[in-house]
């Protein structure tokens, strides 16, 4: 039977694993038919979303991977908007956001929790 997520990512994508971690798990769950309602970037997570973010060529591009799943599956990339401007990423003035995030509020998270259909991962 499928199910709903929702993830929460707070880690930066090159500080430990967590965001490849929850790449991994959003992957598998599509595969196997199931939904992902929106991913939440909050703390350090929302660097997952800077337009600044470089990698080697040996390196995973981890802002790519969010991107693909956004084309491909259609899922919302929501960056909590106070973490993103206290580390430099502000969507209205377009400062240093990756196409397909977009900066919202806490309450785009704490919404998704009050459907008890719907399952949060924090990554």
């Amino acid at each position: 039977m499928p199910q709903s997520f929702t993830l929460f990512v707070s880690k930066s994508p090159y500080d430990s694993r967590n965001a490849e971690s929850a790449y991994a798990f959003c992957v598998a769950a599509l595969a196997a038919g199931h939904r992902i309602k929106h991913i939440f970037f909050y703390q350090s997570g929302v660097n997952n979303a800077s337009s600044l973010l470089s990698t080697n060529t040996d390196e995973v591009s981890m802002k790519q991977n969010w991107q693909s799943i956004k084309q491909h599956y259609n899922v919302p990339l929501y960056v909590c908007v106070t973490a993103g401007a206290r580390r430099g990423i502000d969507i209205d003035k377009q400062i240093n956001v990756a196409d397909g995030f977009e900066m919202v509020g806490m309450s785009e998270y704490f919404a998704a929790l009050h459907n008890s259909a719907i399952k949060s991962i924090q990554f």
